[in-house]
C-alpha cells in the first residue's frame, strides 16, 4: 500500500512548479504573451512518511519504486501576460492503484485492493517587479505571483474479506505564493531560479514549498525545452471518520517540459 503512496507523492506535485521556472519572456510588452507549458517531475529520492487511515509508514524510495504504480498522469500550466502583470492556470490529475499488504496500524498485515486519484487546479496572478539588463548586456527579469488552488484527493483501501474497508474524498482550498529570477545565459538560452510555498495551516496542509533550478533551450519562435532540478517538501495532516490521514516528506529529482507560445 505505502509504495503506492509514495508514488502518488513523488509524482502528483510535478504540474505546479517547475513548468514555472522559466518565463514567458524577458521583456515587456503592451501586446499579450500567452505559453502553454507541460511537462514531467522525475523525483530521483523520495523520503519522509505518509498516513492513511490511521496507518502510517516510512519512505524512502527512488524513482523506479514510483513508476511501478502509475496508471495515468497530467499535468499543464498556462500564463498569460500583458506588460507587467500575468493571469495564471494550472491543472494536473494522476491516478494509481496496486494490491499490497499494509504495513502498519489498524489493518497491518493484511492484502488490500488501493486505489488514489489527486487532481488540482490553481488560479494565481503574476507581477512583474523587476526587469532590466545584466552588466553584459543580456536582460534578466523577477516577478511574483500569488493566488489559490483547489485540491482534490480521492482514495480508498479495501481488503480481502471485507477486513479493511477504508477510503473517501478530501476537498480543500489554500493559498498560494511563488516568486522567480529569470536572466538570458546566451542567445536562445535562458536560465530561472523559482520558488513557491502553499498551505499555510489552511485545511490540514501546515506547509508545502518547492525550490527549482531551470534551463530553457528556445528552438524558434514558438517552442522550447526546459530542463533541470526540483526540491520539493510537504507537511500535511488532518482527522477523518476512519483515522488520521497526512503526509510529511521531500521529492527532488530532475525534470522537463515542452513550452510552446502562441503569441
Amino acid at each position: 500500500m505505502f509504495r503506492l503512496f509514495s508514488a502518488l507523492t513523488t509524482l502528483l506535485f510535478l504540474g505546479s512548479s517547475p513548468l514555472w521556472a522559466n518565463p514567458i519572456t524577458l521583456s515587456d510588452s503592451d501586446d499579450w504573451r500567452i505559453r502553454g507549458t507541460l511537462g514531467l517531475f522525475a523525483a530521483a529520492k523520495t523520503n519522509g512518511d505518509v498516513t492513511v487511515a490511521g496507518n502510517t509508514a516510512a519512505l524512502d524510495m527512488n524513482l523506479k519504486d514510483a513508476l511501478e504504480h502509475l496508471d495515468f498522469t497530467t499535468t499543464g500550466r498556462l500564463e498569460a501576460w500583458h506588460g507587467r502583470l500575468g493571469l495564471i492556470a494550472e491543472g494536473h490529475y494522476i491516478g494509481l492503484s496496486e494490491t499490497a499488504t499494509l504495513s502498519a496500524g489498524p489493518g497491518a498485515g493484511r492484502s488490500a485492493e488501493v486505489e488514489s486519484t489527486q487532481s488540482w487546479l490553481g488560479l494565481l496572478v503574476g507581477y512583474r517587479a523587476i526587469s532590466g539588463e545584466m552588466g553584459n548586456g543580456r536582460p534578466y527579469a523577477f516577478d511574483v505571483q500569488g493566488g489559490a488552488r483547489y485540491n482534490r484527493l480521492t482514495q480508498s483501501v479495501v481488503g480481502s474479506g471485507g477486513l479493511v474497508n477504508a477510503g473517501g474524498t478530501e476537498r480543500w482550498w489554500e493559498p498560494v505564493v511563488g516568486a522567480r529570477y529569470a536572466w538570458e545565459i546566451a542567445d536562445s538560452w535562458t536560465g530561472a531560479i523559482a520558488v513557491d510555498a502553499s498551505g499555510f495551516g489552511a485545511n490540514g496542509n501546515d506547509l508545502a514549498w518547492s525550490a527549482n533550478l531551470a534551463i530553457s533551450k528556445q528552438f524558434n519562435a514558438r517552442s522550447s525545452v526546459v530542463f533541470g532540478w526540483r526540491h520539493y517538501d510537504i507537511n500535511f495532516e488532518t482527522t477523518r471518520s476512519d483515522g488520521a490521514f497526512g503526509a510529511d516528506f521531500y521529492s527532488t529529482g530532475p525534470f522537463i517540459a515542452y513550452a510552446y507560445t502562441f503569441r
